[in-house]
């Protein structure tokens, strides 16, 4: 090949790997659509599934507060309701094993593998759904955003199959519903992005963050709707803390890192509890439940995944004693709650215990001689319970920005979906009209 022939090719193959390298950055409006129509149908099953879970919490907790210490013999319907509900669920889990847990380890593995995802979509739906209302609503220390997440890839698998082009956008339609389902289960789409994108799939993918970008909005439109835009945990202001404090927060943050590796031992190995003590698997949610039942009966605050319980403990003064107190009981029927294996999440109970975690320690804080060293307690509780939440369920997850963004938005909503509602409609215009990266464009106009 002479001169001229091989700076032609070269020519070529540079303008080929320009072009390579700016594809990355477009997206099929088809796909956009397709994740809209994924987000909203995700939208409503999760906030169908969240305003049942809601309402059942509230119901169970003046069961034990109002009715039950009124009438007694209750508690023997109770206990029944409770087998009842444990046989259902048991049942449900051996005939769909897929359902067990908070469901996002399977989806996670699903999404990485190089095959295409494939799974019984509409028995994971509703028998997820039905076993996460029964075993969650009856105010379990279970989280309902593993569910949400698991139904909503659920939808998105459903959806996969419809036409040819859904077909080819399989793997991004899962995510998609997975970012909707948590998005819609928390008001919080933009951490629900960068959880799918960090923590679920692993690594940034135009394709995929585009995807699960308009499916978490539309979603958290939905949700909006039914729920208002309220935080999920609403909580007084705290003021930007000064220089003087860091060493507190330094503190509490290596104490976070603690709980954090106990609490990760202890839930790999909770299951065997439950094997040591031989208990069938149709019966496993039983003890569980029962336990719930003894705490419903003594502390109702308590119960559920812990939204209503951070709310609770940022608005009022606990004593410190009484937080750690907490702290153990929730911690400990967390796991067991966790390793019966029935559908329920860990990611509300996580942030639970940050929270209780970082009130205990700003609660020791506003008592002598911390006092003396210029900590008046005005405010120390709830920013030491919103750093609380975000470092331990960063420290757990190993996912710190999405940690971040997360507690951000659920205790502040602000401007985070007017922000990513405009930049992702500028987004996609800009690239249906062929507009490129602007450095990689100006980069190619050098070369």
């Amino acid at each position: 090949m002479g001169r001229n022939g091989m700076k032609a090719a070269g020519g070529v193959h540079n303008r080929w790997r320009t072009l390579k390298s700016l594809s990355r950055h477009t997206v099929s409006p088809r796909l956009a659509g397709w994740s809209v129509l994924v987000g909203l149908l995700s939208g409503i099953v999760v906030s169908s599934f969240r305003w049942i879970l809601e309402h059942s919490l509230r119901l169970a907790t003046r069961f034990y507060s109002v009715v039950l210490p009124a009438h007694v013999m209750l508690l023997i319907p109770l206990i029944l309701g409770l087998l009842a509900a444990s046989l259902i669920i048991g049942k449900l889990v051996v005939s769909q094993p897929l359902i067990q847990g908070s469901g996002i380890p399977d989806i996670e593995s699903r999404l990485r593998k190089q095959s295409s995802p494939s799974f019984p979509w509409w028995s994971v739906l509703w028998k997820k759904f039905i076993g996460g209302v029964l075993y969650i609503g009856s105010g379990l220390f279970a989280g309902r955003e593993g569910p949400c997440i698991q139904m909503g890839a659920c939808v998105g698998m459903g959806l996969s199959g419809s036409t040819m082009t859904t077909k080819t956008y399989k793997r991004e339609l899962v995510a998609a519903g997975a970012a909707a389902g948590l998005s819609a289960a928390f008001n919080a789409p933009i951490a629900a992005i960068l959880f799918v994108t960090e923590e679920v799939y692993g690594k940034f993918n135009v394709r995929i963050g585009i995807a699960a970008f308009t499916a978490a909005l539309s979603a958290n439109a939905v949700s909006t709707m039914l729920f208002g835009t309220a935080p999920v945990f609403i909580l007084p202001r705290v003021e930007t803390p000064h220089f003087g404090q860091y060493w507190q927060m330094a503190v509490l943050a290596v104490l976070l890192g603690l709980i954090a590796w106990v609490y990760e031992i202890t839930l790999l190995r909770s299951h065997s509890l439950f094997t040591l003590m031989r208990i069938p698997r149709g019966l496993r949610s039983l003890l569980p439940m029962l336990l719930t039942a003894l705490i419903g009966i003594s502390a109702p605050q308590l119960l559920g995944g812990g939204n209503a319980l951070v709310t609770l403990i940022g608005n009022h003064h606990y004593t410190f004693g009484l937080l750690t107190a907490f702290l153990l009981i929730r911690f400990v029927l967390s796991q067991i709650t966790y390793g019966s294996g029935s559908p329920g999440g860990i990611f509300l109970p996580i942030l639970t215990l940050g929270a209780l975690a970082g009130a205990a320690w700003g609660s020791l804080l506003t008592t002598a001689p911390f006092t003396s060293a210029g900590t008046d307690g005005s405010g120390i509780i709830t920013l030491m319970l919103i750093l609380g939440m975000s470092g331990l369920f960063g420290a757990v997850s190993k996912a710190p920005i999405t940690s971040i963004i997360l507690v951000t938005e659920m205790t502040s909503y602000d401007l985070l979906m007017p922000l990513g509602f405009v930049t992702l409609i500028s987004y996609l215009t800009f690239d249906i009209l062929g507009g490129k990266p602007i450095y990689d464009a100006l980069a190619q106009s050098h070369e």
